[in-house]
């Protein structure tokens, strides 16, 4: 499991004082690209492409949270896709959110879906 924390910003926070829910596809975001390129390396050199995510609301996080944590744990890995479980945990340890998401691996030149290769499936699991 990688983990990252994420500083918010005054515009993760809504009317109602909470951070909205259009933040969390970017923390979500964010905690996969780190995970990738702690794995497998940048997106410059291992580039992909979302093609799903899900996102459950479980509790709000209220202002004036500086931060949250982003747990990523990749649970598949298919041909040319990456299943990641991704939870965003508030300051006092609860989870937030949850989200399941499908990235697959892109090759820029042909505009199409990349094989992920032996080694790099290695470093993924």
């Amino acid at each position: 499991m990688h983990e990252s924390r994420i500083q918010t910003r005054w515009s993760d926070f809504d009317a109602l004082g909470h951070i909205t829910a259009a933040a969390y596809p970017l923390f979500f975001d964010e905690g996969r690209d780190a995970c990738l390129t702690a794995a497998v390396g940048s997106f410059g050199d291992w580039p992909s492409v979302l093609v799903h995510v899900s996102i459950d609301y479980r509790r709000e996080i209220r202002h004036p949270a500086t931060e949250v944590l982003v747990r990523s744990r990749i649970v598949e890995v298919g041909r040319t896709s990456i299943t990641f479980e991704q939870e965003v945990v508030a300051p006092d340890g609860e989870t937030a959110a949850t989200s399941r998401s499908v990235l697959v691996a892109w090759d820029a030149e042909a505009r199409a879906a990349r094989a992920i290769s032996d080694d790099d499936r290695a470093k993924l699991i």
